[in-house]
């Protein structure tokens, strides 16, 4: 991805770039294909990444692309009559403990959704860009507009991801001090065994020798 952004930083800014007009708008296509390519695969490594650090088995969304961390089949449904499983969002999932749901929905899903969409119809199948034999100034300026487009996009939609990785983050922070201060008290390790839930205060509850719980 940064040689990427590198690549196109170079192609919209040096004064050496070829003159050759064809090579120039070939050179624009590619570096607009990958920038939208990878940018989607980052978002998809990132949202992975905070899947992985949950209960959700890794095969649900391994082999996902981002389109489908959005919304996918749910997998513990069967088709019944007739009917199809309803649609759950992954990332949704990873937002709903911490009460960003608001968040993701309204802003962060369409940058995303924006990204699959113009990776899906430009860059990896039959709708790609079509080539325009035109004066290097024009493909260049149209190349700087439609990266600074996707990028700022990008961009945005990672800061929301931020927003959700430091709230994960300081989840298990404030979880992981409330179990070290019981260790420290002498709590046995077999009564260890907590029932962690993801945004909600950890409340430990310890079982008396009658069976009673305190």
């Amino acid at each position: 991805m940064s040689r990427v952004i590198n690549a196109a930083h170079e192609y919209t800014n040096a004064a050496s770039l070829s003159d050759d007009e064809v090579a120039v708008e070939l050179e624009r296509i590619r570096l607009h294909n990958e920038v939208l390519i990878y940018s989607a695969r980052l978002c998809e490594v990132a949202i992975k990444q905070l899947l992985y650090c949950t209960q959700i088995p890794v095969p649900q969304y391994q082999r996902m692309a981002l389109g489908q961390l959005l919304e996918s089949p749910c997998p513990t449904c069967t088709r019944k009559n007739g009917q199809k499983p309803h649609l759950v969002s992954l990332v949704g999932t990873l937002a709903h403990p911490f009460h960003l749901c608001l968040e993701f929905e309204h802003c962060a899903m369409d940058h995303m959704d924006l990204v699959n969409k113009l990776r899906n119809s430009q860059a990896a199948h039959s709708e790609v860009q079509t080539l325009n034999i035109r004066p290097t100034a024009v493909s260049k300026a149209q190349f700087l507009h439609d990266s600074d487009e996707a990028l700022s996009g990008f961009v945005h939609m990672l800061s929301h991801l931020e927003t959700l990785e430091q709230k994960m983050m300081a989840d298990l922070a404030e979880k992981g001090e409330a179990v070290n201060r019981l260790k420290r008290s002498g709590l046995p390790a077999n009564d260890c065994n907590f029932n962690l839930v993801p945004g909600q205060p950890f409340v430990f509850t310890s079982k008396q020798t009658d069976g009673s719980v305190n």
